[in-house]
């Protein structure tokens, strides 16, 4: 016969320790890893930075700006993204916690990780569009929008793109 005592014993204290687990949440107090891990449309963008091995980067203290690009967007990404390369992935990687009026306050201009700037090019104040350009020259490529701004994380921010950008 199993008592309570020997059935919580084998397991009922994982279970117990598990109800405890805090739901990570959209306000500040988780990292961006963490918080890309809640958006199931942000999931091929989350594994090539695991694989990029960025991810212990944007764990760490920052802050980080984050330009995540949703999965239909990631589909299109040239192949150096889709393959994880960490060089290409720094292009949606800025130092800083910067959202939407903090970029506009430095001239609706970031620079990235990688060197480039990404600049905001027009849109509206809540959906801007961007487009990405070579440190000190006009912005070319592809253009999108940011879909989602200013998710907060505790060592950052996120903004959801609908396009991966890269200067032509």
């Amino acid at each position: 016969m199993i008592s309570r005592r020997s059935l919580f014993a084998a397991g009922g204290g994982a279970l117990l320790l598990s109800a405890c687990e805090t739901p990570v949440t959209l306000d500040g107090r988780f990292p961006i890893m963490d918080v890309l891990g809640t958006q199931p449309d942000l999931s091929s963008f989350r594994d090539a930075l695991r694989r990029a091995r960025l991810d212990e980067l944007l764990n760490g203290p920052g802050p980080h700006t984050v330009f995540a690009p949703t999965n239909s967007a990631w589909a299109a990404a040239p192949e150096a993204f889709r393959n994880a390369d960490p060089d290409a992935l720094r292009n949606l990687i800025a130092a800083g916690r910067l959202r939407t009026p903090d970029i506009a306050a430095r001239g609706n201009r970031v620079r990235m990780l990688s060197g480039i700037d990404l600049r905001v090019v027009g849109g509206t104040p809540n959906e801007p569009r961007i487009q990405a350009a070579r440190a000190g020259a006009a912005p070319s490529g592809a253009s999108g929008s940011i879909i989602r701004p200013n998710i907060l994380c505790s060592n950052g921010i996120i903004h959801v793109i609908g396009a991966v950008l890269i200067p032509a």
